[in-house]
């Protein structure tokens, strides 16, 4: 048996409801790419195209993706699996807590 999008959205974020999911077209689709299965990246591909998925990779939210999923996806989409992450507080990965901050 073959999973619905409907499937598909309650697996990959399980707090809200799936039309709300499948309403917003990029973060659904970052969503299967970080937390989905093989089988519902399969699914999702019968309804949405290769573009779509290179459109939401570029404009997915911070926080979202793991450095491994972010680096495969990358390579599958873009040939390119040094693309930094994004960034929640972009300059924040450079401040060290542990060193005494400099006046």
């Amino acid at each position: 048996m073959r999973p619905s999008l409907e499937d598909v959205a309650r697996r990959v974020d399980w707090y809200t409801d799936p039309g709300v999911v499948l309403a917003n077209t990029h973060r659904f689709l970052s969503q299967v790419m970080a937390r989905g299965l093989t089988q519902d990246v399969i699914t999702v591909l019968q309804h949405y195209s290769r573009e779509d998925f290179r459109n939401a990779y570029l404009n997915a939210p911070p926080g979202l993706f793991s450095k491994r999923a972010w680096a495969y996806w990358g390579l599958m989409l873009l040939n390119d699996c040094n693309r930094p992450l994004p960034e929640r507080f972009p300059g924040a990965n450079r401040f060290d807590w542990r060193k005494p901050s400099q006046k």
